[in-house]
């Protein structure tokens, strides 16, 4: 369960880093909305995946 949630922050870290050097440019206030989105998704992600596992114990 680690590695998968490790690979889903990887992946939108890399998302963010091409959003921000090749899409928006110099656009920092629209790069600082969409990552602060895919940060909270990330963390919704973690807390119901942590909340899953704890409640099924698996």
């Amino acid at each position: 369960m680690i590695i998968r949630i490790l690979i889903v922050v990887f992946i939108l870290s890399y998302i963010i880093w091409l959003i921000n050097n090749r899409i928006l440019g110099r656009n920092l206030v629209l790069a600082k909305v969409i990552a602060t989105t895919l940060v909270v998704t990330s963390v919704v992600y973690l807390i119901l995946g942590s909340l899953s596992y704890l409640i099924e114990g698996v």
